[in-house]
């Protein structure tokens, strides 16, 4: 009786293994079926910007793309600047509001990417500017290279991406006005 157990037992057993072999070469076809395919977070290229902000869309709607997020904005302007157009202001704050809704980025950012492209107002200016207190040379170097960086972006939206002279006109006005005021006030505070 013991041996006809043990003769089960192992006719189990190898049953099991059997099983267990069959299982693990089979395991790795199934799975062939189905590979992993890793997004290539290609920048967008081309002159049709349109087709440059469905590319964008498609590759930052994959996680491993969004850090790359201002690549992807600084190439739609270059491609913009291929495919000028008044109504390209509405597209890049559509794509902003979506950007936005997919969590990629903030309000605050998306209102900064557009505004230091698309709009007059400078962002470089912070809201609780203490000018006096900005007024040292190397503080007042600095903000002065903020802001001339600045108007080169809205040359680049608004002037070539757009072709909206009138509006950066009105922004390089305000550019001029600002550092001539920035330069009397701090001549004023350091005497």
């Amino acid at each position: 009786m013991m041996l006809k157990l043990s003769k089960k037992m192992n006719e189990c057993r190898h049953g099991r293994i059997f099983l267990m072999m069959l299982a693990l070469t089979l395991f790795p076809a199934g799975c062939a079926n189905r590979q992993y395919v890793k997004p290539g977070c290609t920048l967008p290229s081309g002159v049709n910007l349109e087709e440059a902000l469905a590319h964008s869309r498609e590759d930052l709607g994959h996680l491993e793309c969004e850090t790359m997020f201002d690549g992807y904005y600084m190439r739609l302007i270059e491609v913009a600047k291929r495919d000028p157009d008044m109504q390209n202001k509405r597209k890049f704050s559509e794509f902003l509001e979506w950007a936005n809704e997919e969590g990629i980025i903030d309000k605050i950012q998306a209102r900064n990417y557009y505004n230091r492209y698309f709009n007059t107002t400078f962002m470089s200016l912070p809201d609780d500017f203490n000018v006096c207190s900005s007024c040292s040379e190397k503080s007042q170097k600095n903000l002065e290279f903020q802001l001339e960086e600045e108007l080169g972006q809205k040359e680049e939206g608004l002037l070539r991406a757009c072709q909206d002279k009138e509006t950066y006109y009105t922004a390089a006005d305000q550019y001029n006005s600002i550092m001539l005021l920035l330069d009397a006030t701090c001549t004023a505070c350091r005497d």
